[in-house]
């Protein structure tokens, strides 16, 4: 599966299960990767998403450790805990570093189990 997210100068992703800023550049690319997939995505995380068009969105069960349901998986989305429970699976991960110096409350996930194979791509918004 891939994975998608968002960080900012000082290395937030989020502030109260949502993103700290709006950029359109970021957004239309977030919509040309992802459009016509599914996408993993932690509980408090989907609560906060507005509706996805074209995308079938898969939420992370709470109580359900096994994670063998989620292989027919395009993306994964967040939050930060489903990165990180996610990311030995990641084969790509896309980072989109937001040109923003406000102060949030989810950090960029830790990745210290992420896949070697994974190929990483940066994108500067």
């Amino acid at each position: 599966m891939k994975a998608i997210v968002a960080v900012n100068n000082l290395g937030f992703i989020g502030l109260n299960d949502k993103l700290l800023w709006y950029n359109k550049e970021d957004l239309l690319h977030f919509k040309k990767l992802t459009e016509h997939s599914s996408l993993l995505v932690g509980y408090r995380t989907a609560q906060a998403l507005p509706p996805l068009r074209n995308r079938k969105l898969i939420v992370v069960d709470r109580i359900e450790h096994s994670e063998n349901h989620y292989y027919d998986v395009d993306w994964c989305i967040g939050g930060k805990k489903t990165y990180e429970k996610f990311c030995d699976s990641f084969t790509e991960l896309h980072i989109s570093h937001i040109d923003n110096n406000e102060m949030g409350n989810v950090t960029f996930p830790d990745l210290s189990k992420l896949n070697p194979k994974c190929k990483i791509f940066n994108y500067h918004f």
